[in-house]
């Protein structure tokens, strides 16, 4: 391995190499403070050595590369090519950064493309998940405990996998007969999978929970599964909560933030806000209450929700402290400009994958 260190004082700089270079990788130990953009065939041949790339620039490889999908400088079939190669990764921020770009890219699809995009998903996760199983290993560190859950949870939601949604529902109902008997860190996922899944009946078992939890842990994790509904009639219950007293003020308002992002609930969310705004304003804490409530803007990502949105908060003269509207707002904007730019591209995608 051969490693320079250099100031970039100008617009361009040469490097010179001993002998002939097949690839490189730029802000090695990512301790600068910059995004790296790589020729395509560069990126291609990175994407060849993860196994001698450390977490840090296997991290900083995916975040630059998304970053740059995001602007319109990468193509999104480069940034998709590159997560194929990251199926037995073990890190679990590397992972966090291509489940996090996964979701974003939940929010910009057409509902019939889900099914497809589920596929990529399950494709994407499923060695490493197969890989880690369900519980606990011996000697185990505590990120690794912590990336099981966080795959499983993906996994059953976004990945929408039934078989892991089944071995989800078994393993819960051990754990309502002895908490014991499951991983801890595995507990977030069932209660999110089951709720993803479920329907009426999981519904009111977890309202119950949550109002008789026996510690706030307990209680947040079952008041916010409430948001990982998908019928609308459930959802619409979640909502009217938030302002019946059954849910108290400063939890309300992640909630509701939380409805608003759900590609499943979002439109119904926003009507809600809209509808019963004085009565928000009355009841959620002030200043941070509408503040927190109306970071789920953003997961409104189409064009007529984006403008409704601006028209909403202008003929208001809503201000949320600061720039914080603003940056909600432009936020929302750079992902309506993002969804307008590669819907189609990502369509053709997910069509032609090869799973």
């Amino acid at each position: 391995t051969v490693t320079r260190t250099f100031l970039l004082d100008g617009p361009e700089a040469r490097v010179s190499m001993p002998g002939r270079v097949d690839w490189a990788v730029v802000n090695a130990g990512g301790h600068g403070f910059y995004r790296v953009r790589y020729a395509p065939e560069l990126l291609k041949k990175l994407a060849r050595k993860l196994n001698v790339l450390g977490a840090i620039d296997r991290f900083n490889l995916v975040n630059d590369a998304w970053a740059g999908a995001l602007a319109g400088l990468v193509p999104l079939a480069d940034y998709l090519d590159l997560t194929s190669r990251f199926r037995d990764e073990r890190d679990k921020n590397v992972w966090a950064m291509l489940t996090g770009s996964f979701e974003y890219l939940n929010r910009i699809i057409a509902p019939a493309e889900r099914p497809a995009f589920e596929v990529l998903v399950r494709d994407r996760l499923g060695p490493a998940v197969e890989g880690l199983g369900w519980s606990r290993e011996p000697d185990e560190s505590d990120l690794a405990a912590q990336l099981r859950g966080d795959l499983l949870r993906v996994m059953g939601t976004l990945g929408n996998d039934t078989e892991v949604q089944a071995k989800a529902r078994g393993l819960y109902a051990r754990y309502r007969e002895d908490p014991s008997a499951v991983d801890p860190d595995v507990v977030p996922a069932l209660v999110a999978i089951l709720a993803f899944a479920g329907g009426a009946g999981e519904y009111a078992d977890f309202v119950e929970t949550f109002k008789a939890a026996r510690t706030p842990q307990e209680e947040q994790r079952y008041l916010y599964s409430l948001a990982g509904f998908r019928q609308p009639e459930l959802l619409e219950q979640t909502l009217q909560r938030t302002i019946n007293g059954e849910v108290r003020a400063q939890d309300a308002p992640f909630l509701v933030r939380s409805l608003l992002i759900s590609v499943y609930a979002r439109e119904s969310a926003w009507r809600f806000v809209k509808a019963n705004w004085e009565t928000l304003e009355r009841q959620y804490p002030p200043k941070s209450g509408l503040r927190r409530m109306c970071e789920g803007i953003i997961g409104l990502a189409t064009p007529e929700l984006e403008a409704d949105v601006r028209e909403f908060f202008g003929a208001r003269r809503i201000t949320l402290g600061g720039k914080t509207l603003e940056q909600h707002l432009e936020r929302l904007h750079v992902t309506v400009v993002f969804r307008e730019r590669e819907a189609l591209n990502l369509a053709e995608y997910l069509s032609r994958q090869r799973l």
